[in-house]
């Protein structure tokens, strides 16, 4: 499914679903990424994901998926975010679906996998991935969440925050300290139910709404949950491990929101200079736009080819922590000057609430701090670079 004709077949497919299914959805409901979601649109976006074959596309042939890897999924990504679509994140399931447990799923247990990853796939329930805490940003390693351990099981008691699309799931993946009477303490994950009448688990706490509007971020919060011993995802003491890696593989695959946004960004920049009209012609026939649309182009460029570097080498299974810092760290701020531009291009329409320059202009901000700021990822790169020899 990794050809090149494969891989056209499916950009062109989803473009189609794009244009005859999603698009027209979200203007008929009037669906707008800065308002709550109802649920009821959700599932029913998962649903037409699965019938189009994009829901769970990473996952093996005998789970439903086309065992897509990762730079087929960014080339995907990439036309998501460029169409401005507000449900774009539901489609491959990135937000609550299998995109986000696919690489995880060798670790769980026959039981695991039926309880929790199996409703996830068929899209009938959502989860999380909760790392970031309070006093535990960028250093997951100052955890404070704690997984007591008692006769039955475990009790988790702690907060976690700026946990995406935790709105919609129905369980989470925790990263939590682990305490045994007289062992130290370690890093494991657990998997952890949402609180129901039926349930005790997590509690959804104050909705996240950060500068772009979007309601899918929020607070989990553990009040003495019991988790049974039976949930512990993978081995019991790496969870650090498994939040790291999933970093590493994160950071480098949102360049791929990043290219898309940016790309948008470029395309409303371009029709602008074509149809608005200053002193007799075009503003596009004046050689200082000219100058920043090239400018802008050639930077989206450079970050499309070292974006599909660094994820080949993910794909092929090489160590790419610095270059996945690079590519985060290039893209991100990529995507702002090339917002700053395109709002520069609309002038004063470009500042007014609802033009979809000023959305965007918004959402790019966060992408120098999302997944780790441009200074954690100097950081990176810069240690990278004093431990070659």
């Amino acid at each position: 499914m990794n050809s090149t004709v494969d891989q056209q077949t499916l950009e062109k497919q989803l473009h189609r679903f794009l244009d005859e299914v999603l698009l027209p959805y979200e203007e008929e409901h009037h669906i707008d990424s800065e308002d709550p979601v109802n649920m009821d649109h959700i599932h029913w976006v998962r649903q037409k994901a699965i019938e189009a074959g994009f829901y769970g596309i990473n996952l093996p042939v005998d789970l439903g998926g086309k065992n897509l890897n990762l730079r087929g999924i960014c080339h995907l990504k990439e036309i998501l975010t460029r169409s401005g679509a507000a449900l774009w994140g539901h489609v491959l399931g990135e937000l609550g679906g299998p995109l986000r447990i696919g690489n995880m799923l060798k670790l769980f247990s026959s039981y695991q996998f039926d309880r929790y990853a199996k409703p996830v796939i068929e899209g009938k329930a959502g989860c999380c991935f909760a790392l970031t805490e309070p006093g535990a940003g960028s250093d997951a390693k100052a955890i404070k969440t704690v997984a007591t351990k008692n006769e039955n099981g475990y009790i988790i008691q702690g907060k976690k925050h700026f946990i995406s699309a935790s709105p919609y799931a129905d369980w989470a993946i925790v990263i939590a300290r682990e305490e045994v009477d007289n062992e130290e303490p370690k890093i494991t994950a657990f998997i952890v139910d949402k609180k129901t009448k039926d349930t005790d688990g997590f509690e959804l706490g104050n909705m996240q709404i950060p500068i772009s509007g979007e309601q899918s971020t929020a607070e989990i919060i553990f009040n003495d949950c019991y988790i049974p011993k039976e949930n512990i995802l993978g081995e019991s003491g790496k969870g650090l491990l498994l939040g790291l890696n999933r970093i590493n593989e994160n950071r480098a695959s949102w360049g791929a929101t990043y290219l898309g946004v940016s790309q948008r960004l470029l395309d409303l920049a371009v029709e602008r200079a074509k149809s608005r009209n200053q002193f007799g012609r075009s503003i596009g026939e004046f050689q200082a736009i000219q100058h920043m649309l090239a400018d802008m182009a050639t930077e989206i460029y450079a970050s499309r080819c070292m974006l599909y570097n660094v994820i080949d080498k993910i794909d092929q299974g090489e160590n790419v922590l610095a270059e996945a810092s690079m590519v985060k760290l290039f893209a991100s701020e990529t995507a702002n000057r090339v917002a700053d531009n395109t709002l520069q291009i609309f002038g004063g329409q470009g500042l007014m609430q609802g033009n979809p320059v000023e959305k965007l202009y918004r959402s790019v901000r966060m992408f120098r701090i999302l997944t780790g700021t441009s200074e954690i990822q100097r950081n990176t790169i810069g240690k990278a670079l004093l431990k070659e020899k």
